[in-house]
């Protein structure tokens, strides 16, 4: 058998060398295209998701409060205090003076008010009286002497033996009884009187004093002494100038327990609840947790910042919402009477 032998030559295989690949062009208008769609779809879909998921809301920051007004007229004598200034309870604030009425200063400075016209008027009456009970018992003490002094001569004329005088005797000593209590009655009136004189006498001087008191509070300088700690935020009368009654004179703000006032539309009503968590939206973009403690008892007037100009006035709802943290309480205060912006949740998906 004939033996196969390989062949040793070298041999050479030739490789085509490929021609180079173009580079595919970048399809910029189909990118953008799709980047905006991506983007409308998810500010669709953010739209779509708040309007029917979130309930938005206007508020505003509120801190407690103290107003500071009088029953009377005041005139401003000095003013301690600046607004924006901070005080303590027992701090003297202001001093002042009640300003009346000249006729009633006047009326009262010579004593004779209208109060007491009716006791000098029943002071007549009774001096008039006595006088009259002291003139009767006068006149009927002669009549009972004149009647004693008949009674003697009668019981002579029975004791000589005539008893045709014993009818008249007895006549006299009935009258002579008669007389006897009368002045009895007169003189028990006339002690009813000078007592009952007595006690107007106690009160003319209690009026008199009353009237002296009363004076003196037109004349006294009197010192309004700050009842709360607080800041001062609004001060509406100066120096010299007159408050006039139930006008308020400042305003003290305490510097704790801040609360938000939330003005929800009546329509949301039935998604809001006492104890429901919010998101608050400060002006400088902070955000804060909240949860509404109460609402109140009837619906309320938008503020105006909060209302549409040229359409009707609107009416909401009002919530009080607290901070949940009390950290967050001194961001709340440094935002006072600023509009705040409330998200809630429409429903719990927790539940």
């Amino acid at each position: 058998m004939k033996q196969f032998k390989l062949r040793e030559e070298k041999s050479f295989v030739k490789i085509l060398k490929e021609p180079p690949l173009e580079k595919k062009k970048t399809n910029w208008s189909r990118r953008v295209y799709l980047a905006m769609f991506l983007i409308a779809l998810s500010l669709f879909i953010q739209r779509l998701y708040k309007a029917n998921m979130i309930i938005f809301a206007n508020g505003q920051i509120e801190l407690p409060k103290q107003t500071v007004k009088f029953p009377n007229d005041i005139k401003i004598l000095n003013l301690n205090i600046d607004e924006g200034a901070e005080v303590c309870a027992g701090d003297t604030l202001f001093t002042y003076k009640i300003i009346g009425d000249e006729l009633d200063q006047a009326r009262l400075s010579i004593q004779s008010p209208s109060s007491s016209d009716w006791i000098l008027r029943e002071q007549l009456s009774i001096k008039k009286n006595l006088e009259l009970n002291q003139i009767l018992i006068q006149q009927k003490r002669k009549n009972l002497n004149y009647l004693r002094e008949q009674l003697k001569l009668k019981e002579s004329l029975l004791l000589g033996g005539i008893h045709d005088a014993y009818n008249s005797y007895a006549q006299l000593q009935v009258q002579e009884a008669n007389l006897v209590a009368e002045l009895a009655m007169h003189q028990k009136e006339i002690d009813l009187l000078k007592s009952h004189l007595r006690r107007l006498y106690g009160h003319k001087k209690m009026y008199a004093s009353i009237n002296s008191e009363h004076l003196n509070i037109y004349n006294d300088i009197k010192q309004f002494i700050s009842p709360v700690d607080g800041v001062i935020s609004d001060i509406f009368y100066d120096i010299n100038e007159i408050c006039y009654k139930k006008e308020e004179m400042i305003t003290i703000h305490q510097l704790n327990n801040a609360a938000i006032h939330t003005y929800f539309d009546p329509e949301e009503i039935e998604h809001i609840d006492v104890g429901d968590i919010v998101q608050i939206e400060f002006p400088d973009n902070s955000t804060s947790p909240g949860i509404i403690s109460k609402f109140f008892v009837s619906t309320y007037a938008v503020p105006s910042e909060f209302q549409k100009k040229y359409e009707p006035t609107e009416r909401n709802v009002v919530a009080q919402v607290v901070p949940i943290n009390k950290k967050d309480a001194n961001l709340w205060n440094s935002f006072y009477k600023m509009e705040v912006k409330v998200e809630k949740k429409r429903y719990n998906l927790a539940l």
